[in-house]
């Protein structure tokens, strides 16, 4: 999995293109609406981020515990927030397709060794956004009931 630990490496150093790149489409698309007016500079973060630490998100040591509690609370937000789940779901999509295209851009892949291990990147990838769809769509409704019944926030 050496090819897979360096394009993980890669994904890490250039965050910040990765991150641009999705802010640009979420910005403009009609799919992702409601992220229009939020600051840039915020969207920003919010992807970087997650590409900052994508190592340790594919990691086979983190909890799937730690991933829902931090997606679920995600989903909270932004139902507080008043985005539509679709437009939550897509967001999270083009963060997903941004990672991928960008290791394809790289032009690491020459061997079919490397390619089946990007492969093998990309199923990893592609279960992590699986995950943070679910988790964030559970986290979404569950606020979603909480308002309908008047309750209190949770944390």
């Amino acid at each position: 999995m050496i090819i897979a630990s360096k394009l993980v490496k890669i994904i890490e150093k250039n965050s910040d293109i990765i991150a641009d790149r999705w802010v640009e489409d979420v910005s403009t698309l009609q799919y992702t609406r409601s992220y229009w007016t939020v600051p840039p500079d915020e969207l920003h973060e919010r992807a970087a981020s997650v590409c900052r630490r994508m190592g340790y998100y594919l990691g086979r040591t983190l909890p799937k515990e730690k991933l829902a509690a931090f997606y679920r609370q995600m989903g909270k937000a932004r139902r507080s927030q008043e985005y539509p789940i679709e437009e939550v779901v897509m967001a999270l999509l083009l963060l997903k397709r941004h990672i991928w295209l960008f290791v394809l851009q790289e032009g690491l892949l020459t061997t079919n060794l490397e390619l089946y291990q990007a492969l093998e990147l990309n199923n990893r990838v592609v279960l992590y956004f699986d995950r943070a769809i679910y988790y964030a769509t559970q986290g979404y409704f569950e606020e979603e009931e909480r308002e309908e019944a008047n309750l209190p926030p949770t944390t």
